[in-house]
């Protein structure tokens, strides 16, 4: 049985739609990704599973009991759901110890002492805090406050884990190191989670399956590699990585393959959807698949070099024919000048 079922909800706020029928299952120990820019509708979809929203149409299920069904007006209030929040705030009490604030929820459920003392102690020794438990938020860094907003989330074991971009307050190095340890945590707690970001690389390092939204729509549900290798949509394939694009038009059709064309270059690629010769079309390649190449051949094409940027773990290839602009990356320095760029068919989408 999935830990949480949701059915065709929908949420209007004044005039704008934010959520439109959107249904999606969480199964036991999954972490799932609710990915999308803002105002895709990913948060407010999080906060009527937290019930912090009231959805105007649909249901939600945990383990098999209704919280929620707008048909029927029943609802159950967001503190009887027993589900763990954690915030972008952390909203950790500043009056409270590290050990009070992981406690409180459990001191709410009347839990005995000597059973408080216990799960406490043991949440923060997996978190690495427990030597931390009689200091105050103020004494606290950025990634100690955010691992006592997840062991607070957590020591109650609740059905199910929600986060609301839990890492966007970390710098860059913490963030990456947080990835792992959170998915390692979740995958060791046995919770299943729904974990909202709008991080594109956080969403496929932390999650098991990705729903990508836009505009309150699911627009793709699938692994991370399927959301990132085999996108269904020209949206999903620019909305993920980063892309070099081609706009041009649809010269020839030969199965599963189609020429797109512009001025100065024709490119074979995979055709992604239903077009018609003569057709406008755009193709989307990935920037770390294209490559320099020694020289002409199928799919490569003459460019000039305009600038090589250092990025420290690469170099950053800009180069121009005509209008079209591409990136490509490579491992060292080159001088402006002609060369080559091969464009592989396989990874070349058109849209």
């Amino acid at each position: 049985m999935p830990d949480l079922i949701v059915e065709n909800i929908e949420k209007q706020l004044g005039t704008a739609q934010i959520l439109c029928g959107v249904s999606f299952e969480l199964q036991q120990g999954e972490v799932l990704a609710l990915l999308g820019a803002s105002g895709s509708g990913k948060t407010t979809l999080l906060r009527s599973v937290a019930g912090l929203e009231r959805p105007d149409k649909g249901k939600i299920e945990i383990r098999g009991k209704v919280v929620f069904d707008a048909a029927t007006g029943f609802e159950i209030p967001a503190e009887q759901c027993g589900l763990g929040l954690v915030f972008q705030s952390y909203a950790i009490w500043p009056h409270r110890s590290v050990f009070e604030n992981v406690a409180y929820g459990l001191r709410l459920r009347r839990v005995p002492d000597a059973e408080i003392r216990q799960r406490v102690g043991d949440v923060l020794a997996r978190l690495g805090l427990g030597h931390l438990a009689d200091r105050y938020a103020h004494q606290l860094s950025g990634g100690q406050q955010q691992r006592v907003a997840l062991a607070r989330a957590i020591v109650y074991n609740p059905p199910v884990l929600l986060l609301d971009e839990p890492l966007s307050n970390l710098d860059a190095k913490l963030r990456e190191d947080a990835r792992a340890w959170v998915r390692e945590l979740i995958k060791q707690i046995g919770n299943s989670a729904l974990y909202v970001t709008h991080d594109q690389t956080e969403a496929l390092a932390i999650a098991d399956r990705v729903l990508l939204l836009d505009r309150g729509q699911i627009q793709q549900d699938g692994t991370p590699q399927e959301i990132y290798g085999r996108p269904t949509s020209q949206f999903a394939a620019e909305f993920m990585g980063s892309n070099n694009r081609f706009d041009g038009k649809i010269a020839e059709i030969s199965a599963n393959r189609a020429r797109l064309e512009n001025h100065g270059w024709s490119l074979w690629g995979k055709l992604r959807g239903n077009k018609e010769p003569g057709a406008p079309g755009t193709g989307l390649i990935r920037v770390e698949r294209v490559r320099l190449a020694d020289g002409g051949g199928e799919n490569h094409l003459k460019m000039q070099l305009k600038s090589a940027l250092y990025l420290g773990e690469r170099w950053e290839y800009v180069l121009q024919l005509g209008e079209l602009r591409l990136r490509v990356w490579g491992e060292e320095g080159r001088a402006p000048g002609e060369c080559w760029v091969a464009i592989p068919q396989e990874e070349f989408w058109i849209f």
